[in-house]
């Protein structure tokens, strides 16, 4: 089963530049990190990307939710996860940033 994403996974713009995600939720953590849910993304942005016109922000997530673990009334994210930005570039997870919560 895939690892859930936390506040310390590392996703990434097809230009390398990092998303940067504020966790919505408190209610679940792992080692400390809150657990990112669907609605997480959609305030991500990239401001790094250097492409032009930049990446921007997430437009949309396209796989990667739990089908068995929501928080608050939002689907979890998992290390699967993938989607396009403003741009219309694919976005990314390089890494989920822990091993230790798994779910489908």
């Amino acid at each position: 089963m895939p690892a859930v994403l936390t506040a310390a996974s590392s996703l990434v713009c097809p230009h390398g530049a990092p998303l940067v995600i504020t966790p919505s939720q408190q209610l679940l953590a792992v080692d400390g990190q809150p657990v990112l849910v669907r609605a997480d993304l959609f305030t991500a942005t990239m401001p790094a990307c250097q492409n032009k016109p930049p990446c921007g922000a997430v437009a949309s997530v396209d796989t990667g939710l739990s089908t068995a673990l929501w928080v608050d009334g939002q689907q979890v994210l998992l290390e699967t996860a993938q989607g396009s930005t403003l741009a219309g570039a694919p976005w990314r997870v390089v890494s989920a940033g822990q091993t230790k919560l798994e779910t489908a």
